[in-house]
């Protein structure tokens, strides 16, 4: 079941200072974008992304685990999983694309809500910051895609040297 809470900044900064998108943000700027975020908890088996659906938020993982997971009702496939630190949504909120796979609650889980809307709202306010963030973000996004071209590299190897 999902549900939502705040949480004192001063318990967030510690766990957001880690959080690769908010690198090299300051004590300021991360409190500015936290305090105009909602915190969820979620429990074990709740669906927070689903393939094809829209995307609208950015998901930061305070705690717990989430699993990736291709065709989730036909035969899923788990691509990832992610625990504390990491954030879900948002290469398809960037992309302004569906999701391309769901994300489903593996261990009671708490995470930062990080919305289109303030994302837009840091765009009109302060472009400096939204660049940083939106850097950030690809960053992430580009170390992810390096991850899936060398996994992609070990099964063709692998298929070529079944061939021979």
């Amino acid at each position: 079941m999902i549900k939502y809470k705040k949480i004192p900044p001063g318990i967030l900064l510690p766990i957001l200072r880690n959080v690769t998108i908010f690198s090299g943000l300051t004590e300021h700027e991360i409190n500015a974008i936290s305090n105009n975020c909602d915190i969820m908890d979620a429990s074990v088996g709740d669906v927070l992304l689903e393939e094809g659906k829209a995307a609208t938020e950015i998901f930061v993982i305070l705690q717990g685990r989430i699993n990736l997971l291709l065709n989730i009702h036909d035969n899923p496939l788990e691509i990832f999983e992610f625990g504390p630190g990491y954030c879900i949504g948002e290469a398809s909120v960037i992309g302004i694309q569906n999701h391309s796979a769901s994300a489903v609650v593996m261990q009671e889980a708490s995470l930062l809500i990080l919305s289109r809307k303030v994302l837009m709202d840091i765009f009109e306010s302060d472009s400096r910051l939204f660049s940083l963030l939106i850097l950030n973000i690809a960053r992430e996004i580009a170390r992810r895609l390096h991850h899936t071209d060398e996994i992609l590299l070990h099964y063709g190897r692998k298929m070529r040297e079944r061939k021979k």
